[in-house]
């Protein structure tokens, strides 16, 4: 349709083809086949993915983890852009990954084929001083010509990613079979179930289904499932372990139960990328996500609220008003993102919090609120906050949640905001007690709690003379609340945003000692935050007026700052 909108995956594969035209002009064929060539006779042949794919498959994951290197994408932007691929790869490796993704295109993606080969050269060398079997690597980029597989054997390649969203039947079948004769099994990624026969009748063995449209880039985590159904029942083709096909899954994952549903229908692999290129320590993400390669154990997603592991900490920035300051903040790696209906200096209408919800929205690429599981599933008790601390946790880690602040305002006022916002979370500041929070909860009932329990400032009272008082005041809060947040109470302000800190050892001691799960808040910033996460190591942190310019106009390199600070913080000796 001539009058039709040109898709983001039609003007990348158009800017491809021009990427080679040029690219031929500057390096012949010839002169690449060459390289190619020499690169093999230099450091070895490309190794079969199949076969790759089949010793993953008998490993404790009992399936391949094909980790990937981005530093950018088309949907998010930037995600890690300094970081070094030889070196990330190198982590991804000794975690046990048996594939690595490298994006190849510069543009969208800020790959480089220089990236491949690093990555190429240090695995294989770090694996032939372990004496193991070295990853499978993927030049993961829009194939569109046999000039393109030959720069990838040139530059270290196992394999190559041939999208039949791209490519004529006729130009699949002739790429697969040029990639053969290099001894390349390609990875074919399909979308959808007329793409899949495409694939099939082009005589792709390796597919990969691609959980995201990359017309549209929306995301459906169910279409493995769609094409794995239609392969076995459809196609009549058995698939996975002792089978010469195999499925691997594409986009979307990161959760270990995400992983396991994978496991369930058989695939033969799961590529990861930017849950582990946001991560502040990919091997730790890796573990969580596959489980132990050395213990043989599974992934299974129930870890605790405590004691938080590295990189767990939940982060919160608060008083966001403009989208642009949203956008930054999801885009750092920030769990939640706070809008105020209290009277504040950072307020916000509900039109300009409806804003904020729609990036975040679209950030998290979903299209509702992200509800709360049953009450029911954890005891109204203070042991059993902590399990739904854990919950909050695992939907947060997901996609970003949008909370909403109120204090002391109608309960009618925070339901009907709430519901009109799209709010994922309602956080009570004031001196809301648990006749409010009940009512609340039957109210909305899909909405998650946070309580602020106020502190006074460091210095006007210690950790050890606040036990019984601070005890009291938490016990109610923590029976029906979801989350608890340490603020400063400071006279004259009850809102926050004060930029007082309070004795942070409290926050340590109610975990440590009572064993409820706390969210510090309370003159952080993005200079302290790595402090208050390695010396208490906090449930979460939670900032507002620290990473501002002006009230409710944030500083986009310190909230970036705050929240890679808390996320790389580790536990002082």
């Amino acid at each position: 349709d001539p009058a039709s909108k040109t898709t983001r995956l039609q003007e990348i594969a158009a800017q491809r083809k021009l990427d080679v035209k040029e690219a031929k002009v500057a390096k012949p064929e010839a002169e690449v086949r060459r390289e190619a060539e020499q690169l093999i006779a230099d450091i070895g042949a490309p190794m079969s993915l199949t076969e790759c794919l089949s010793a993953a498959e008998t490993s404790s994951w009992r399936l391949a983890l094909a980790a990937e290197f981005k530093r950018a994408s088309p949907s998010k932007g930037d995600i890690n852009a300094d970081l070094d691929a030889a070196q990330q790869a190198l982590e991804y490796t000794k975690e046990g990954a048996s594939v690595l993704s490298v994006l190849t295109e510069p543009k969208w993606f800020k790959g480089t084929l220089q990236d491949l080969k690093d990555v190429r050269l240090k695995t294989q060398a770090w694996a032939k001083e372990q004496g193991v079997r070295r990853p499978a690597c993927l030049r993961k980029d829009f194939v569109i010509d046999e000039y393109q597989v030959l720069e990838a054997v040139a530059h270290g390649a196992d394999t190559v990613l041939l999208m039949v969203s791209i490519l004529p039947q006729s130009r699949l079948r002739a790429l697969i079979t040029f990639s053969r004769e290099w001894g390349l099994e390609p990875l074919v990624e399909v979308v959808t179930v007329r793409e899949l026969k495409v694939a099939l009748d082009a005589g792709a063995k390796v597919l990969g289904v691609n959980n995201r449209n990359l017309h549209t880039f929306e995301l459906d985590k169910q279409t493995t499932a769609l094409i794995a159904k239609a392969l076995r029942e459809t196609f009549k083709i058995a698939f996975g372990p002792g089978h010469s096909t195999k499925i691997l899954a594409l986009s979307g994952l990161s959760m270990p139960e995400d992983v396991q549903e994978c496991r369930d229908i058989s695939c033969s692999g799961v590529l990861v990328g930017e849950t582990l290129m946001r991560a502040s320590d990919p091997g730790a993400a890796i573990v969580e996500l596959m489980g132990s390669a050395l213990s043989g154990d599974a992934g299974t997603g129930t870890v605790g609220a405590l004691p938080v592991a590295p990189g767990a900490v939940i982060v919160k920035v608060c008083g966001v008003v403009r989208e642009e300051d949203a956008r930054c903040a999801v885009a750092a790696g920030a769990n939640m993102i706070g809008v105020i209906f209290a009277k504040s200096k950072r307020g916000v209408s509900v039109e300009q919090a409806k804003a904020v919800v729609d990036v975040v929205r679209r950030f998290g690429e979903r299209k509702g609120v992200v509800a709360a599981g049953p009450r029911d599933a954890a005891p109204a008790t203070v042991e059993g906050l902590a399990q739904r601390c854990a919950e909050l946790r695992i939907a947060c880690k997901r996609t970003p949640l949008v909370v909403g602040v109120f204090m002391d305002q109608a309960l009618d006022e925070v339901v009907e905001t709430s519901v009109a916002v799209g709010l994922d979370a309602v956080q009570l500041h004031g001196s809301e007690d648990a006749a409010f929070i009940s009512e609340l909860r039957k109210r909305l009932p899909h909405a998650w709690v946070l309580k602020v329990v106020h502190l006074p400032p460091r210095g006007e009272s210690d950790a050890a003379g606040l036990s019984e008082e601070l005890r009291s005041s938490l016990t109610p809060h923590a029976a029906l609340s979801d989350a608890l947040l340490l603020d400063t109470a400071v006279k004259g302000s009850v809102s926050g945003g004060t930029g007082a800190t309070f004795d942070w050892e409290v926050a340590r001691r109610v975990q440590d000692e009572w064993g409820v799960p706390v969210i510090v808040a309370g003159g952080l910033t993005d200079e302290n935050v790595g402090e208050l996460v390695g010396s208490a190591q906090p449930y979460g942190v939670d900032v507002a007026s620290g990473v501002e310019d002006a009230p409710g106009v944030k500083n986009a390199e310190k909230t970036t700052a705050y929240v890679k600070g808390a996320k790389r913080a580790r536990v002082s000796a």
